[in-house]
């Protein structure tokens, strides 16, 4: 007798079910499929062909990995987001489907062409997104993590962005660099976990993520108070900034942004219904 890549798949499928790991069904395909190289329609093709030795120890080991907490992403190297393939490594949060609100609401509120600013980038999925979504879009990638940085690099690469999309280090809690130019957009998605909610995060976040790009202080708006405190001039008058936060930070967001003197504040619900962006318009008072 001799395994198959069927054999392989329900193996993967039955540890995962042991260990009660969501979507068992949906991650052993994506284990095989690494190790594999097979499509699904590939792979309902071969089931019954055998597998090689190889192809058994490395799903295997991958599978222990997924066992031991780590995040399916980080194991596959990758995750979609918008619809776009992205490379992800420990450096960056992995792209969560709440984020492409954040998308979302950025093209809503931008009209035609447009410099935008993705502020603490990490993997640069929501900018990449801004630039695949919208090609007369230009922009900038900023982060401080140099692994954020080359993986981000790498991903405007490998979505051929690299004439309209330039990645560069900076701090959003410091003055931005010289020479930045200014942005019609400003979008951010920065650490807003609070201190208390940080110790109740799943063990596949908070043992595997970067808490650098986690945590945001005890009431999880540090970050949000330093951009306001820091970027708002390199924003074009009339400009969106545009904020993820957490579901219950939403108000207080809102008169964070305010007390800045920022307009047209607006709450955009995610695909779960729960308060998932804020955004504003940076306007000058005419005098």
């Amino acid at each position: 007798m001799f395994t198959t890549y069927n054999d392989v798949y329900l193996d993967i499928r039955r540890r995962l079910v042991l260990e009660k790991i969501s979507m068992a069904e949906l991650e052993a395909f994506e284990i095989l499929k690494s190790v594999t190289g097979k499509a699904r329609e590939e792979f309902v093709r071969d089931k019954y062909l055998h597998a090689s030795n190889d192809i058994v120890r490395s799903a295997a080991r991958l599978t222990e990995r997924r066992v031991a907490g780590e995040p399916l992403a980080y194991i596959l190297g990758e995750w979609d987001f918008y619809g776009i393939t992205l490379k992800v490594t420990p450096d960056v949060l992995i792209p969560r489907s709440d984020t492409e609100a954040l998308v979302d609401c950025a093209l809503r509120r931008s009209n035609g062409a447009f410099r935008f600013l993705d502020l603490g980038c990490g993997s640069g999925c929501v900018g990449i997104a801004l630039g695949v979504m919208r090609n007369s879009a230009r922009g900038v990638l900023a982060d401080i993590s140099e692994g954020a940085l080359e993986v981000a690099k790498e991903n405007v690469y490998n979505n051929r962005l690299s004439s309209r999309i330039s990645v560069i280090r900076a701090d959003m809690t410091a003055a931005p660099p010289a020479n930045l130019g200014k942005f019609d957009v400003l979008v951010s998605n920065p650490p807003y976990i609070t201190t208390d909610e940080m110790k109740t995060l799943d063990k596949s976040v908070v043992e595997f993520e970067p808490k650098n790009a986690l945590w945001g202080g005890d009431d999880g708006l540090d970050f949000y108070r330093a951009i306001c405190e820091n970027w708002l001039d390199v924003l074009n008058d009339g400009g969106v900034l545009a904020f993820e936060c957490g579901i219950a930070q939403s108000s207080s967001l809102e008169k964070l942004l305010s007390g800045f003197g920022l307009k047209n504040i607006q709450t955009t619900r995610d695909t779960s219904g729960a308060n998932r962006v804020v955004s504003c318009i940076k306007q000058v008072e005419l005098i």
